[in-house]
């Protein structure tokens, strides 16, 4: 087994990350889904990001440092990663990463960060011309080893949609689930009002958008028409304006949508941003899961 991804990842987060965003990663996924009614589990030190309202005043001056109540809730999150590999990863982003790369170290980063918070993560990918899906697990080195078998496809050519994949997913499991879906603007668009409403009837949803390079540049190739892009085109800036404004259009387009089923989504250029953009996407689904 290649063990390397999660080692490459610990590295990315601290090189582009301070202690106070890593410390704010983890206090902010732990304050998700804390219900009031929730059965008392113990106390923990208090991280940045926790909410006030959960400190144990009593207790903290008792034991000299800030100690935080943490809910049995809290170790029975189901998260579902939906990966949409598709040879569209075999391009680059508008920060002109290969977008396999940063799709891996997004999943990866979330991925550790469930497990170390000790919920459990299955994943979900196309393998060999089929859905396949991990079981749950709350454990660091199954990431390690799905990232590992990942890396063989994803950038898999196939012709399953999100739909596709989600339904496998409800269809294989009973639980209630938090899905993670990690695609890019065309997976964005293929998201309508009656999917939103089936998966978030009964689970959580959040949507973390790949950016695409843009189509104006020198020596362009189209992953569609697997031909290069003639200059005629990649060198006109009215084409250029033209489609900044349809990708800014439909982001909005789902971004309303999201908002009104309580969907958060963020748009991830590059590696060295992934925990910042983690950070405002946890966020702002803390506020919407308790608003």
């Amino acid at each position: 087994m290649k063990t390397k991804y999660i080692e490459k990842i610990k590295a990315n987060i601290s090189i582009n990350s301070s202690k106070k965003a890593i410390a704010l990663l983890n206090g902010l996924y732990r304050s998700i889904y804390k219900g009031r009614s929730m059965d008392f589990d113990d106390l923990r030190d208090y991280t940045l990001g926790d909410e006030s309202k959960d400190i144990d005043w009593k207790s903290s001056i008792r034991n000299g440092s800030l100690l935080v109540r943490r809910y049995e809730a809290l170790k029975r999150h189901n998260v579902v990663f939906i990966i949409d590999n598709n040879i569209k990863m075999d391009g680059v982003t508008s920060s002109y990463e290969h977008k396999r790369d940063v799709l891996m170290y997004v999943y990866g980063t979330l991925a550790y960060l469930v497990c170390k918070n000790g919920d459990e993560v299955a994943t979900s990918y196309v393998k060999e011309n089929t859905l396949y899906m991990t079981s749950f697990k709350e454990s660091i080195l199954n990431v390690e080893l799905t990232l590992n078998d990942l890396e063989n496809h994803v950038t898999e050519e196939n012709n399953y949609t999100l739909l596709d994949r989600i339904n496998y997913c409800m269809d294989n499991s009973k639980r209630k689930m938090i899905f993670v879906i990690i695609s890019d603007i065309s997976g964005m668009e293929s998201i309508d009002n009656q999917l939103l409403k089936n998966v978030t009837a009964s689970h959580d949803l959040l949507f973390i958008n790949i950016s695409d390079a843009s189509l104006f540049g020198d020596d362009l190739y189209d992953l569609d028409s697997k031909n290069n892009v003639p200059k005629l085109f990649s060198k006109n800036y009215a084409l250029k304006q033209v489609e900044e404004n349809i990708k800014q259009e439909l982001i909005e387009e789902q971004s309303y949508l999201f908002t009104k089923y309580r969907v958060s989504s963020t748009t991830i250029n590059s590696k060295n941003e992934i925990v910042n953009k983690i950070i405002d996407l946890l966020e702002r689904h803390n506020h919407a899961v308790k608003s």
